[in-house]
């Protein structure tokens, strides 16, 4: 999974609970309780959403990355710009 290694833990968790909550809607569906089905595939979906948010943050983390590399590489002090944005 793409996220960042303190979000690793909790991204676990989250797809462990996504599998059981689809595991749950498909059984329902099969029982024919088609309302179970539906919470069980909210549920899923929150999970998928809150994963999403984990993978984003790690996306826009990398790039944060890739532009101070971007800088050092180009002899740009980072200090001095973190600075001139601060004034």
């Amino acid at each position: 999974m793409n996220v960042l290694e303190q979000d690793r833990e909790l991204a676990e968790k989250i797809w462990g609970c996504g599998c059981i909550y689809l595991d749950r809607a498909r059984v329902a569906w099969v029982s024919g309780r088609l309302d179970d089905a539906d919470r069980w595939t909210k549920e899923f979906l929150r999970c998928k959403r809150d994963l999403d948010e984990l993978v984003k943050r790690k996306q826009q983390h990398d790039q944060l990355v890739q532009l101070v590399e971007t800088m050092k590489e180009r002899d740009i002090d980072i200090m001095l710009v973190m600075r001139k944005g601060n004034e």
